[in-house]
């Protein structure tokens, strides 16, 4: 968690969620989020400066061979992230 923002990782369905826990929107713009696969080295996606995280809301970044759930869809692709397997140990943070 960085402040009011809450990081969920669901590797089954490959997506991670940025949720604004607070009353208040949040710029995100420039932040880095983090994702690291068992002991290679981290891939870095760099939020666009303009975004924003509305109060009580997500943004949901997706693999690109994610497989939705329900409604779950993506706000985001993230072509760049690589695929994990069951097993494996997946560390996300947003810096």
């Amino acid at each position: 968690m960085l402040g009011d923002i809450t990081v969920v990782f669901n590797g089954k369905t490959k997506y991670i969620s940025l949720q604004n826990e607070s009353d208040q929107h949040k710029p995100l713009g420039g932040r880095q989020l983090k994702v690291q696969i068992n002991n290679n080295e981290p891939i870095t996606y760099t939020v666009d400066p303009s975004m924003k995280l509305k109060a009580g809301k997500e943004i949901t970044i997706c693999h690109p061979d994610h497989k939705p759930l329900f409604t779950v869809t993506g706000d985001l692709v993230w072509m760049d992230l690589k695929s994990w397997k069951s097993g494996d140990r997946v560390q996300v943070s947003l810096q």
